[in-house]
């Protein structure tokens, strides 16, 4: 299989098509996609209009638009059997009778070098005369049996009225923003609450995965190992025993194929639990062994109690094939309490009722860290940030031993249950690192999707520079920021149109450090004065005095704030007021908090994590700031 080289090179519908003859073999992952510096990735531009963006732009002629989506199915479908056609003739091309010919061909060529190899090269083929095996032979008959049911069209009645992905609803529009990952595929339903609040997420089931999965247009197809389990549609879909879920799950990867959609397996469960998935990883265009990490929007500290229990709780049932260190530490240690097999709904009010935990998984003990619950790791891998104050805690040096491990749980039974400011450490870094849309950027860059696809950290900074001091102070602001913004908007004002667009040029050089780092830069030029700057101070104005952001939203939002959100493109925007310093997990903070809150506003009211009624939005949605309605029925969150 060739890398792509670019973006999504080998996904699109172009001239180059991965046959399921390639998947056969191993897949190799797409080279990842990331701009360099100072390249394509970086978009600086000085927008010298001052008028409003034009609005949504006039939709096609209907009668066109329909005939595109009769071309695009006939597309689809030519396609479909030109993938399947080429399986064919790839199995032909490995059947004997073809080796056989072969070999007796270059044996008459040259009879003196391979005449004398002739007879173990017939010794060879006899004993493989059963035909090919291995991972290769399911996927070639996976594919004939998708030829063959090519001729029927009962399943592919309502697919042929669909064509997804065109006529999207305002895409002819220039203000009209793409939307966000959308992802289909064999997911459990555990798979699909976390990924939700991050992706349009579509699951597949085994009787219409042809249907949905091309009426949806999907940008990936996840298979996921923990789908094989037992009470789940997909169940026992890598056993002999179950040749039909076998076949529509291998038909269900052909399919994705030949439509152009990159197919990733996830494999987060042993292989002893869901053994026989060979072939499923060799048919796929990637395998990755990761999870899909913490959703914040579930485990997260939200209204967490003052007091909470104490004692040590083991968050799940006692494995048979758990280590057998860990199998004697905590039969040693009575203290540690099993809390048997507790359904994946009920984890996050479990992880919020207690204080302290005692797991042998850095998933769960990320998800626990989360919640704002003490730690301890007693075997398996390591949880990021385990070292910090208020991460997990682990042995100095040595594995834990009982009277150690009995030492520490006393200790952290005599302290206060986690507050929010010891919280938030811990809180960062699982944002950074262990979230969910950090897997879903890695899944993207590794389908060469690039990581622009998760819109929820899509941040626009919205800002405001006379000249190019003042750019260079925000520059230098923004670079110190842990959480590095989507684009920045600066309005540059002055005294007239021409003077204006000098100064925006300037700006828009002296922010190129921030360009060089993929922000994409835009400078709009503005007339002091005019009706975008209204509430902007005159170059020799007064600073104003520190504190929160200015009042957003409603009649009373800045004119330049309204003109700077209208050119914003990403879908989350903060006003980054001039003159103040800001710590350098400022916009991290936000950004954490509104994951967490899943909140349309997110600022400072006085109360840590927390819902409020009234608040200045730090970070709100574009519309938010753009739109200038007071924005009545919003959920407020405060961080702090």
């Amino acid at each position: 299989m060739s890398e792509p080289e670019g973006p999504g090179a080998d996904w699109a519908e172009g001239d180059t098509m991965t046959t399921l003859d390639d998947a056969a073999g191993e897949p190799e992952p797409p080279a990842a996609s990331g701009g360099t510096a100072g390249g394509a990735a970086a978009e600086v531009s000085a927008v010298a209009e001052v008028d409003e963006p034009d609005g949504p732009g006039v939709p096609g002629d209907p009668g066109l638009a329909a005939e595109r989506d009769r071309l695009a199915r006939a597309l689809r479908e030519t396609r479909l059997q030109l993938a399947m056609t080429q399986a064919r003739l790839a199995a032909l091309e490995q059947s004997a009778t073809m080796e056989l010919g072969r070999t007796l061909v270059r044996a008459a060529r040259r009879p003196w070098s391979r005449g004398v190899q002739l007879p173990a090269e017939l010794v060879r083929l006899w004993r493989e005369r059963g035909g090919p095996a291995g991972p290769g032979a399911a996927t070639l008959a996976l594919a004939s049996a998708q030829l063959g049911d090519l001729a029927g069209g009962g399943e592919r009645f309502l697919s042929a009225l669909t064509a997804p992905g065109l006529g999207a609803p305002g895409s002819e529009a220039a203000s009209w923003t793409p939307p966000g990952l959308v992802i289909t595929g064999v997911l459990t339903g555990r798979a699909c609450a976390t990924l939700a609040p991050d992706a349009a997420v579509h699951p597949l089931l085994p009787h219409d995965a042809d249907v949905v999965l091309e009426s949806t247009g999907a940008d990936l197809v996840l298979i996921e190992a923990g789908a094989m389990l037992a009470g789940s549609p997909w169940a026992y879909a890598s056993d002999p025993a179950a040749t039909d879920r076998g076949r529509r799950l291998g038909r269900l990867i052909a399919a994705a194929r030949a439509l152009g959609k990159p197919v990733i397996f996830i494999r987060n469960v042993p292989a002893h639990l869901a053994p026989g998935l060979d072939w499923v990883a060799a048919s796929c265009d990637a395998v990755s062994d990761e999870g899909f990490g913490v959703q914040l929007a579930r485990f997260n500290p939200v209204g967490l109690a003052g007091s909470r229990a104490g004692e040590p709780v083991y968050a799940d049932a006692r494995d048979p094939r758990e280590p057998p260190a860990v199998r004697a530490l905590l039969d040693e240690v009575a203290s540690v309490q099993p809390a048997g097999s507790v359904p994946w709904r009920r984890r996050p009010a479990l992880y919020r009722e207690h204080a302290l935990f005692v797991t042998v998984s850095a998933d769960q003990a990320g998800e626990q860290l989360a919640c704002g619950a003490r730690v301890i790791m007693i075997g398996g891998e390591q949880a990021a940030g385990a070292v910090t104050p208020a991460g997990a805690v682990t042995p100095a040096g040595e594995p834990w031993g009982a009277p150690a491990l009995r030492e520490k749980i006393t200790e952290l039974q005599a302290c206060a249950p986690l507050s929010a400011a010891e919280i938030r450490p811990a809180l960062r870094e699982i944002f950074a690192g262990q979230a969910t849309p950090v897997r879903l950027a890695a899944l993207a860059r590794l389908a060469g999707l690039g990581d622009h696809m998760i819109a929820g950290r899509r941040i626009a900074v919205l800002a405001r520079a006379a000249d190019a001091a003042a750019a260079a102070a925000l520059s230098a602001g923004l670079i110190r920021q842990r959480l590095t913004p989507a684009e920045v908007i600066v309005v540059v004002e002055g005294p007239d149109a021409a003077s204006a667009e000098l100064s925006a040029r300037a700006v828009t050089a002296v922010l190129g450090d921030l360009a060089d780092r993929g922000v994409s830069v835009r400078a709009v030029p503005a007339v002091t004065g005019g009706p975008d700057t209204a509430g902007l101070p005159e170059p020799d104005g007064l600073p104003e005095p520190a504190g929160l952001p200015e009042p957003a939203g409603g009649p009373d939002t800045p004119g330049w704030l309204r003109r700077a959100a209208s050119v914003a493109r990403s879908p989350w925007a903060v006003p980054w007021p001039s003159g103040r310093e800001h710590h350098d997990s400022y916009l991290l903070d936000l950004a954490c908090a509104r994951e967490c809150s899943q909140a349309d506003a997110a600022g400072y009211a006085g109360v840590a994590y927390a819902f409020t009624a009234s608040l200045e939005p730090a970070l709100a949605r574009r519309d938010f700031f753009a739109s200038g309605d007071p924005g009545h029925g919003l959920r407020l969150f405060s961080v702090s």
